[in-house]
């Protein structure tokens, strides 16, 4: 005996109580359907070779556009581009005051050794001269 005739089944058989088709029906349907695809085909076939002739068209006619609106866009996107990237590779403002700072410091200090060995050979020539001078008023 059998435990599992007792449960119902939870798949229901979907042509149960419907009427047997007879083969003359199914091969009548199955042709339809088959004449169906064959014009779906066809119309498809027709509008695929519609397409390649409008394409073949408007490649010989070459049909001229207005770029120049085109074209003034991209340079000006270019140009935007380009000043961006130039803001981007310039150093920054506090990098600069930095850097002319060290350079007028190295040149104030050059010029303070100028300055100072200037001083010293004048200091040098002017003992010298004084030196003559005091000679000269003593001889006299």
């Amino acid at each position: 005996m059998d435990d599992n005739s007792n449960k119902p089944t939870k798949r229901r058989n979907k042509f149960a109580g419907k009427k047997d088709i007879s083969r003359e029906t199914v091969d009548h349907i199955l042709s339809s359907q088959i004449d169906q695809l064959r014009e779906v085909s066809r119309m498809n076939d027709e509008t695929a070779n519609q397409v390649r002739e409008s394409v073949k068209i408007l490649y010989e006619k070459r049909i001229s556009i207005d770029t120049a609106k085109f074209e003034q866009l991209n340079r000006s996107f270019i140009n935007e581009m380009e000043n961006k990237l130039r803001k981007v590779k310039q150093p920054s403002k506090g990098l600069k005051w930095y850097i002319a700072m060290w350079m007028i410091t190295l040149a104030s200090a050059f010029l303070a050794g100028y300055f100072i060995h200037e001083y010293k050979e004048w200091k040098e020539k002017a003992i010298y001269w004084y030196q003559k001078c005091e000679e000269l008023k003593v001889e006299k």
